[in-house]
């Protein structure tokens, strides 16, 4: 998120935010208009213990890289991501310059494959880190996260409860932690938790989706053409979200009307920092006084269909839904995900390509030389937890 829009001073001048952006090729944005109304990669693989499985991790690779297909927990047609920095203006009239990415995504599968021979499991996580040490929170929070969820005790039993305890297990450790200041930094964090039933070796079609949720990254879903949404935006000014803050002495501004700017949360009624534009967070710690928690929203979505080819889900940072409506962003994604035919095949890494470029391109019609960091996932859903990770 830019500087203005998670975290900063109530005297934002539009300098702050509303006057940046950055240069891709020219993208055509007009359907997407008028549909409105209707880091740096690593891979790894953790290695079995004890005799237990392997399961394999991935971080979203930065654009433009190629990753090996042996690296990779799902073939690219079916799961595909990627994270692209953002950028801010530069020294001279015209100049951007690149900057540090706080964006995290990463897909875990097998997930957790030692806890249970009953179920199939995968997950998938967006972060989008803010404040000057953003990018050490995200990343900090993408790695325990998936590690800390693995070994819940009650991730069998009780998946919402493993999903609340660990993201606020994970806030704990990060204030613990004295490497990282996230006094005035933190992350947003959507973690989709994805469960289907095994017997003799075989995944059922049913499957069970919970969703977490802390902050403004989103996740969705376009099911027979339906888009759906499978999170919601925490915003300071939503009713609920508000009256905690309210009730725990916070004070919540209303959206800047003279240049878009959000509602935000201040310790203060005279407003002065921190200013965070959202009600839930990992990290800043400042203000989980006045009710900002890490606790997430968890939701719960059950299937039992045979998914189509050309259904899937989306994944993003606000990167993407600043300027991008979830039903834009599946009509988008849907373009690419329904070539098949004619020799061609579904292709969720061609998706989730377009879907950044496209975003960046919006950035850049709106914001000038500044452009948030964008990170998304498209994971396509027919046989998901059937398919065999690259060996």
């Amino acid at each position: 998120m830019p500087p203005a829009g998670k975290a900063g001073a109530k005297a934002g001048a539009p300098d702050n935010f509303r006057a940046r952006r950055l240069s891709v090729s020219d993208i055509d944005t007009s359907e997407f208009d008028k549909a409105k109304a209707g880091g740096e990669s690593s891979s790894s693989s953790t290695p079995a213990k004890g005799g237990r499985r392997e399961r394999r991790m991935s971080m979203s690779p930065e654009m433009g890289v190629v990753r090996a297909k042996e690296e990779l927990p799902f073939p690219l047609d079916l799961v595909g991501t990627y994270s692209c920095h953002g950028v801010e203006p530069g020294m001279r009239a015209g100049e951007t310059s690149a900057k540090i990415n706080q964006d995290r995504g990463c897909v875990s599968y097998p997930f957790a494959p030692e806890r249970s021979t009953d179920y199939k499991m995968a997950l998938f996580c967006v972060y989008d880190g803010h404040g000057a040490l953003g990018d050490k929170v995200s990343q900090f929070t993408a790695m325990q996260v998936e590690t800390q969820l693995a070994e819940h005790p009650s991730l069998i039993d009780d998946p919402p409860k493993a999903l609340k305890d660990v993201f606020v297990h994970v806030d704990e450790m990060l204030k613990k932690n004295a490497s990282i200041d996230a006094e005035l930094s933190g992350t947003t964090g959507v973690v989709l938790l994805m469960r289907s039933p095994m017997k003799d070796g075989v995944v059922s079609k049913e499957m069970s989706v919970w969703s977490a949720c802390v902050g403004d990254s989103r996740a969705v879903e376009c099911i027979g053409g339906a888009t759906r949404d499978l999170s919601d935006d925490q915003k300071p000014d939503t009713p609920a979200e508000m009256a905690r803050i309210k009730k725990c002495g916070g004070f919540v501004s209303p959206p800047e009307e003279e240049w878009g700017g959000p509602a935000r949360v201040w310790l203060d009624p005279q407003m002065t920092l921190p200013g965070l534009a959202m009600a839930r967070s990992i990290g800043d710690h400042l203000v989980k006084s006045v009710g900002v928690t890490a606790e997430p929203e968890v939701k719960l979505f059950k299937y039992n269909q045979d998914f189509a080819r050309t259904d899937f889900f989306v994944m993003a940072s606000d990167g993407v839904w600043e300027f991008i409506e979830s039903a834009q962003a599946t009509m988008l994604v849907s373009k690419f995900i329904n070539k098949g035919g004619g020799g061609t095949t579904e292709d969720s890494t061609v998706a989730v390509t377009k879907l950044i470029e496209t975003a960046a391109a919006k950035w850049r019609q709106e914001e000038g030389d500044y452009r948030d960091d964008i990170t998304a996932i498209v994971i396509r859903l027919k046989d998901i937890l059937s398919t065999k990770p690259p060996a």
